[in-house]
């Protein structure tokens, strides 16, 4: 009989100030309870900034998060839109079915949340970098 595995997170931070602070969550970890460790490091710092990987601006998934950032911070979109949006801004066709496909990655790397809407989906960016508050 296999045991079962346990997730383990750590999440290492410094404040301001200069004082250092390791979280670790041991067992069934959640997308609520990582949420939850980032409001406490915002509560901290007065601040968060998640950094996610470099993105390379010259590829056509590098292109595609640059309009999400640029565009489409704290609105919804969808497949079609990132679309129309990329072929507009770079002169060039991009297939619908990549830009999907991007989009489940953001999705499952927690970027990005979806919701149904009709026969499709819509997309939301989770985390907002400062100065990304849309405007109203």
């Amino acid at each position: 009989m296999l045991g079962l595995v346990q997730k383990r997170v750590k999440i290492e931070f410094e404040d301001g100030t200069g004082g250092k602070y390791t979280l670790a969550v041991e067992g069934k970890v959640s997308r609520e309870k990582v949420l939850k460790i980032i409001d406490m490091m915002e509560l901290m710092d007065g601040k968060t900034e998640i950094r996610g990987p470099e993105i390379d601006g010259s590829t056509s998934f590098g292109k595609v998060m640059n309009i999400i950032d640029d565009a489409y911070a704290g609105r919804e979109f969808s497949t079609a839109d990132i679309t129309r949006h990329y072929e507009e801004i770079h002169g060039e066709p991009i297939i619908l079915s990549t830009v999907s496909t991007y989009l489940s990655r953001l999705t499952e790397r927690g970027i990005l949340k979806r919701q149904k809407f009709g026969n499709s989906w819509v997309y939301r960016k989770v985390y907002l970098q400062g100065g990304q508050l849309p405007v109203r």
